[in-house]
């Protein structure tokens, strides 16, 4: 906690304490008036002064502040609901209801949010709940564009993309990186909303439209200091002002503070030879036929990435794809694993374990029998999760318990200092972030692993850790397909290489009867 994070939650703390306590030690002082002690300046007797009816100013100012807070804070959680609510809808539902809630959100915007509150008003003047409706109904829209935008923004990361192609439900989606992602955007809004929401209660309290004349607020007891500034009574002015403009800016430098942390957080292993049963040996784990691949432009100029490429990966193999930069190495890759950029189409045929999948943009429903490492492997990682509770959910998933030691064991398996479950994708270099991928897939069931470059960021010791962990997935059965320039390793791991030249492969070797030339 920061030092200015500090002084603000002391002085909200402060200015809380004092707006419940002084009022509940002497409630009668709140409205008990003395006409011989009218426009008293501040002293021992009476602390803030007294107003113009002789009424103590520190019990009333206490009283008027309790009431402000609650008010506020009322108006701020509805507000933030509100907007919360609409964003999700927006997201979610996207097409028509996405249009319309925007346009509501433009709409209001476009409308002075104090003049929508005094016609709210004025249909049921001096009600509490008609003051937080009026503010709620005039400062949600801002909430509602950042939990769409960031809801949006979450939707299509490569994280999310990989839950589903993992077979992960929308619901599980939405409950296990969705919402945990806008979580910490409304509970912002949330505090950026009460210094708002406390000078817009005051405002219309003061224009005459809020609380009755007999209530003690913030706004009446400035409304009230209009005639007795002007008869020398400062402290009816300056008082009130500044306990209103002390909490606002202290509730202020508490979300701002909160929002600079979350900008800079920006927040036993299975055994090798578990999991399902593998198939044949030697016979094609995932099987690619005729696959075209191709961007076209608004012009209607097309590019081709991929011509007619007939690929396979055998069963219980180290199967390593080699070629030139920009020959479609990786989009060959993700066509399998069911993540192409929106932007490309796709023909072709795709089987896995000898089941028809469909190509496209949408994840595959493997039930977890495929893993997939891209190259930017920190994307692909929740952000708002640590490295371990990512790992324990997934033990959780598979009804494995989510100890500690067996996430700690599994990151020292693929290389990783098993203090790293304490860290955020962030925190991770790209190596890291790899090798955690390839660990989460080592818990898993996954009988099918495919990695983009998964050593490319990695020094010689790493890298030869990562080589023999590959290698005893093979050996236990499963099928590993990786991606690489690298040469030296292709030889030492690949059981099979396949050359990708000119949107087609070229050949494959077996290199346990050939050498890479």
């Amino acid at each position: 906690m920061s030092r200015r994070q500090l002084s603000a939650g002391l002085i909200v703390g402060a200015l809380v304490l004092y707006a419940v306590c002084v009022p509940w030690l002497n409630p009668q002082a709140v409205h008990r008036a003395d006409l011989s002690a009218v426009f008293h300046p501040p002293s021992l007797d009476h602390l803030f002064g007294t107003d113009q009816l002789g009424r103590d100013l520190w019990v009333r100012s206490a009283q008027a502040l309790r009431l402000s807070l609650l008010l506020a804070a009322a108006s701020a959680a509805a507000s933030t609901l509100i907007g919360v609510g609409v964003g999700v809808l927006a997201a979610y539902a996207g097409g028509i209801v996405d249009r319309i809630a925007m346009r509501l959100v433009d709409t209001l915007n476009a409308v002075p949010h104090l003049l929508l509150s005094v016609v709210v008003l004025s249909m049921w003047p001096g009600r509490w709940w008609a003051i937080v409706a009026a503010i709620a109904l005039t400062h949600w829209t801002q909430v509602a564009r950042i939990v769409r935008s960031r809801l949006i923004s979450e939707r299509e990361s490569q994280y999310v993309a990989l839950s589903r192609a993992a077979g992960a439900r929308p619901l599980a989606i939405w409950v296990n990186h969705l919402i945990p992602a806008v979580a910490p955007q409304a509970a912002i809004a949330l505090v950026l909303q009460l210094p708002h929401a406390i000078w817009h209660e005051s405002a219309l309290s003061f224009l005459g439209v809020g609380l009755p004349p007999q209530a003690a607020s913030l706004g009446l007891i400035l409304e009230d200091a209009r005639g007795g500034v002007l008869s020398g009574a400062w402290w009816l002015l300056v008082i009130p002002a500044g306990l209103l403009v002390l909490l606002s800016a202290a509730l202020s430098a508490l979300a701002h503070e909160s929002v600079s942390r979350s900008r800079t957080r920006r927040p036993a292993p299975q055994n090798a030879s578990g999991g399902s049963a593998p198939t044949a040996a030697n016979q094609p784990a995932i099987e690619v036929r005729d696959l075209r691949l191709w961007s076209e432009s608004k012009a209607g100029v097309r590019t081709e990435i991929l011509h007619e490429l007939n690929y396979q990966a055998k069963t219980g193999r180290v199967n390593v794809i080699l070629g030139p930069s920009g020959v479609g190495k990786t989009m060959l890759l993700r066509a399998m694993a069911g993540v192409l950029p929106p932007a490309l189409q796709a023909t072709g045929s795709l089987f896995l374990h000898g089941a028809r999948l469909q190509l496209g943009t949408t994840p595959h429903a493997t039930g977890g029998r495929l893993a997939f490492v891209p190259g930017s492997a920190a994307t692909a990682l929740n952000p708002v999760r640590t490295v371990g509770a990512t790992m324990r959910r997934e033990l959780r998933r598979q009804r494995r318990g989510s100890s500690a030691k067996a996430v700690g064991q599994t990151l020292e398996r693929v290389g990783l200092d098993a203090q790293l479950r304490m860290r955020f994708p962030h925190e991770l270099s790209g190596g890291q972030a790899q090798r955690v991928l390839l660990g989460l897939a080592l818990l898993g069931d996954a009988q099918l692993i495919l990695l983009d470059e998964p050593t490319s960021a990695l020094d010689p010791q790493s890298r030869q850790q990562l080589g023999e962990v590959l290698q005893d997935l093979a050996r236990a059965g499963r099928t590993v397909v990786m991606v690489t320039h690298d040469l030296e390793l292709a030889a030492e791991l690949a059981d099979e290489v396949s050359v990708v030249q000119d949107g087609r492969v070229a050949r494959s070797i077996e290199t346990r009867q050939e050498k890479i030339q």
